[in-house]
């Protein structure tokens, strides 16, 4: 199916990512591209089960000619955590792996260190997958250097993070970790006996024409050739050109657009009990069954509700920022990768904006209404708070500034964002399509805050921790 005329829609104008009521103008895509410092993007749309076109938008370099194609590759980053579960899946399958086995019967050449959480319940590949294994490390910044998985796992240089450990009860609530996942590759090169980039071209990309995705480090030199340059916040070129997580499993993949959605449709398939080359239809529902409260599937976020059920995973890393989400129950999906950090914030535009086009019912939030709220309503919510579930971040703070409330999740991407209250009684920011619900104390003060999106599905919760 051909659809001539999207890209140019596209180009035309985005709608912000939360409709407000009073605040929907649309604004071209390249002022929006240089709003956030945003020089390149590349969009694959996928309807009925097709790509239904692919486009690439802006430059491949700040300052320079080369366009961004849409088979213009870029790092994905965290989008490489679905392809982990898949081989995984794959290896299960084949009995090679166990899903619901202690980790260190399964590992060969080393050994999760065992203590008291781990005493209580055994790690399983099932909590690696989904982010209930309560192990360390949120995720990996890029660097040149080479450490091995060993070297990762351990915490030791040339690697720059902590030793993953376990320092929660596994199989309770969710926490992201790309340390969890790294253990994840470990046992999937132990039980295939192949190195994890050789896997997955010859498991994946292979089989689904994928002919510009790699996790090979650095890339060959034709795929290096048609690669965009990272850049940072303010849009100038990250050193080294390009960012590299040599903790494949985790972040290590470069790719397409259109790539990325042919492994979506066949994950698709694959749950639909359908003919593909990745896995059969067992495997593939428990990879997208979401867990009872916050979505986590095997690899995959599972967010929303019947009919609207969609699976969808981002990826970020210094250089480059990308989202991608389909849904299960209609063949429709859609993969944005940017080429700076700035894309945090502006990929949701461009899928706001590809929601409305299409028609995707259950995507976004229902338009807002502001409530303004008084000073005194504002302190309400002032204090810090500790994160339960979600992502592994020591706390969210909410303060007042200038007469306004503002949010931020330390030590992660994005920032301080101000925080407005709809008629619904959620709040939102207006950057992402989260809202928040609020829980409230005896004196009034907010006691707790779940993060969701799609309106039912949980991705962060957080308790009061300090008065300010």
């Amino acid at each position: 199916m051909a659809h001539p005329n999207r890209a140019a829609e596209l180009a035309a104008g985005l709608l912000p990512t939360t409709l407000v009521d009073g605040e929907t103008a649309r604004r071209p895509l390249a002022e929006r591209m240089a709003h956030h410092n945003v020089p390149g993007i590349s969009v694959a749309v996928i309807e009925d089960d097709e790509i239904a076109w692919a486009e690439g938008f802006g430059t491949q370099e700040a300052g320079k000619d080369d366009p961004v194609k849409a088979d213009t590759l870029f790092a994905g980053a965290s989008i490489s955590k679905p392809v982990t579960a898949l081989l995984a899946l794959q290896l299960v399958e084949q009995g090679r792996l166990d899903l619901d086995t202690n980790v260190n019967d399964q590992l060969k050449s080393w050994k999760l260190p065992e203590n008291e959480f781990t005493r209580e319940q055994p790690v399983t590949l099932r909590h690696l997958l989904s982010h209930r294994a309560g192990t360390t490390v949120h995720g990996f910044g890029g660097i040149m250097a080479t450490p091995t998985i060993f070297d990762t796992l351990e915490g030791r240089p040339p690697a720059k993070n902590a030793p993953v450990r376990v320092n929660k009860i596994p199989g309770g609530v969710r926490r992201y970790s790309g340390g969890g996942t790294t253990i994840a590759q470990l046992m999937i090169e132990e039980a295939s006996g192949t190195p994890y980039a050789v896997l997955a071209e010859e498991r994946v990309f292979k089989p689904l024409g994928m002919t510009r995705s790699s996790f090979v480090q650095p890339l060959p030199p034709d795929l290096l050739a048609l690669t965009s340059r990272g850049h940072n916040e303010d849009g100038s070129v990250i050193a080294g050109n390009y960012s590299w997580c040599p903790q494949l499993g985790a972040g290590g993949i470069y790719t397409t657009a259109p790539d990325y959605a042919r492994f979506m449709i066949a994950c698709r398939a694959a749950w639909l009990g359908k003919a593909n080359p990745l896995l059969g239809p067992d495997l593939a529902r428990e990879m997208m069954t979401p867990g009872a409260i916050d979505g986590q599937g095997l690899g995959w976020r599972i967010m929303g509700s019947a009919p609207n059920q969609r699976f969808a995973h981002g990826g970020s890393c210094q250089g480059y920022q990308c989202q991608t989400t389909g849904f299960l129950e209609r063949g429709q999906g859609i993969v944005v990768l940017t080429n700076a950090v700035g894309g945090l914030n502006f990929y949701w535009e461009v899928m706001s904006t590809i929601a409305d086009m299409y028609g995707w019912q259950g995507y976004a939030p229902a338009p807002k209404r502001v409530v303004p709220m008084s000073p005194t309503e504002m302190e309400r919510f002032v204090g810090t708070y500790a994160i339960v579930s979600g992502v592994d971040a020591p706390h969210l703070k909410m303060w007042i500034e200038d007469g306004k409330l503002y949010s931020e999740l330390a030590g992660m991407r994005g920032g301080a964002r101000e925080v407005r209250m709809g008629d619904d009684g959620r709040g939102f920011n207006g950057t992402t399509p989260s809202e928040s619900i609020y829980e409230y104390g005896p004196d009034g003060r907010v006691v707790s805050i779940s993060v969701v999106e799609s309106g039912v599905t949980e991705i962060i919760r957080a308790e009061r921790a300090l008065s300010p």
